[in-house]
């Protein structure tokens, strides 16, 4: 069925919504301006880390972010408080309860995931470990209450205040939600009549589509009204400016070595974006899809988001893909034969002289058959089209190395892409290595081989094939070491 009036009008309000709640989440409408003169300067020594994270997030004047790493400086700061306790082996950790007298309600949620988490060991005490944490972080409503408690503790301190987008990110979250329970509703009801007749015209599909972008709307709303709901004051602008030049004396102490245990100072290091071990003795990342980070190696201090490439087939092999475009291309090709095979047979043809309500429908899946196998004929083509053009089609990108992590398989995107580029074959890991661009200033993020993986740092050339973004091999610019080869697990 073809979109009606009434299905274009309901496309362009989703297309308006979009528009505003991108251009509120990046204050380019309703930035506002605080109201609250500057108070009394803030003690760095009695700053909580994690308020001091989304403090500092707020730096270029727009809405303040709580970055991951901020909850793996609170539990460095509830470690050094005796809160919690914990054993460090490396950039391996054993967490367990120690006495969390008089928390704040944010450091009461991190304690309470914390335990949750927790299992007994043969001592008899309940710990929960790096590994437990990378494998099972929490879940975004998790976050999302996360980040109301601190910024309710921030707002307490008079660092930050509401934003005024705030009301207008709610708004778009009610209109697009709306639309988008309204247009799932019609379009599952559809679905359910389409199966019941066997008649494929009775689907609307176009209510179908317009109830799941309102409903994507509607929810990169309200992470948005949530995640940035706030903005500096003039106390808080003030901490800021002092939190940066702290931020330039703990360089020079802190090290990408130092843990939970190994300085008074390592929490707030942490908090403020210096590389340490606790995000890694901690791994607390959220289910952002692009989250942001900071960085340093263009000559300033600034927040960068990590942009992931959209296609689940990042890292995928031009050949798998050649080969495997042409075998569905084959299956749908000759399932479509046998079919018309069979629509055209004699006995085919005379039992169609039988107007009973059985052979109707079978000649209605008949007709389905047809046009899935031409869907997968049509997509094999593409796919072996794509294959064949990575085989000889090459890109490169020159950067540095921001963020080495291991990739996260929660969604089914990321587990379809963890089956395609081939995490745990052979036993060789893969990690997500995020490049900076200095020359137009965006960050790109690869799926390569563990072993491949540059150092934190590093100013890298990598190469990769110009559709399917299979990294090809990792060269270090300079004069310091030779391209990291690819392998036959994730390169070629």
């Amino acid at each position: 069925m073809m979109p009606t009036g009434l299905l274009w009008a309901i496309a362009a309000v989703l297309i308006l919504l979009r528009v505003v709640c991108w251009l509120a989440a990046n204050d380019k409408i309703c930035r506002g301006t605080s109201t609250h003169d500057a108070g009394d300067p803030v003690d760095l020594a009695n700053c909580p880390s994690v308020v001091a994270a989304l403090a500092l997030s707020g730096a270029d004047g727009g809405g303040c972010y709580l970055l991951d790493h901020a909850a793996s400086a609170a539990v460095a700061e509830l470690v050094a408080s005796g809160a919690l306790n914990a054993q460090t082996d490396g950039d391996e950790a054993w967490i367990s309860v120690g006495e969390p007298l008089n928390l704040a309600s944010d450091d009461a949620m991190l304690v309470d995931m914390l335990s949750a988490r927790m299992s007994r060991t043969l001592d008899g005490s309940e710990v929960v470990d790096s590994g437990t944490l990378a494998h099972h972080p929490p879940r975004m409503m998790w976050w999302l209450r996360y980040r109301r408690a601190v910024a309710s503790r921030s707002r307490a301190a008079g660092i930050t205040e509401a934003r005024s987008a705030f009301g207008v990110l709610i708004g778009i979250t009610a209109v697009a939600g709306l639309i988008g329970v309204a247009g799932l509703a019609i379009g599952a009801r559809s679905v359910i009549s389409a199966v019941a007749s066997l008649d494929p015209l009775a689907l609307r599909l176009w209510w179908l589509v317009l109830g799941i972008a309102g409903g994507r709307i509607a929810l990169d709303a309200l992470r948005t009204s949530v995640e940035s709901s706030d903005m500096l004051t003039g106390t808080g602008r003030q901490l800021v400016l002092r939190l940066a030049h702290h931020r330039d004396q703990l360089s020079g102490a802190i090290g990408p070595t130092h843990g939970l245990d190994d300085s008074a100072n390592t929490a707030l290091a942490t908090a403020v974006g210096l590389p340490t071990s606790v995000v890694r003795q901690v791994p607390l990342f959220s289910s952002r899809r692009e989250p942001l980070m900071w960085s340093d190696y263009s000559g300033s201090l600034r927040l960068v988001r990590m942009h992931r490439d959209w296609r689940p087939g990042e890292g995928a092999h031009p050949r798998s893909a050649l080969i495997g475009g042409l075998c569905a291309a084959l299956v749908g090709v000759a399932v479509r034969w046998l079919l018309e095979r069979v629509a055209s047979s004699e006995w085919y043809t005379s039992l169609l002289q039988d107007a009973s309500p059985a052979v109707s429908d079978t000649e209605r899946l008949l007709s389905i058959g047809q046009q899935v196998a031409l869907v997968s004929s049509v997509g094999g083509i593409a796919l072996a089209v794509i294959g064949f053009i990575d085989l000889f089609a090459r890109g490169s990108v020159e950067g540095v190395v921001i963020d080495v992590r291991l990739p996260e398989e929660r969604t089914a995107p990321q587990k379809l892409r963890a089956f395609l580029t081939g995490a745990g074959h052979d036993g060789v890991a893969i990690v997500e290595m995020t490049v900076e661009r200095p020359t137009i200033g965006t960050t790109q993020t690869f799926v390569v081989d563990a072993r491949a993986a540059a150092p934190i740092g590093a100013e890298v050339t990598i190469e990769h094939t110009a559709l399917l973004r299979r990294v090809r091999w990792v060269a270090p610019r300079g004069t310091s070491g030779a391209a990291r080869q690819a392998d036959s697990t994730l390169m070629s």
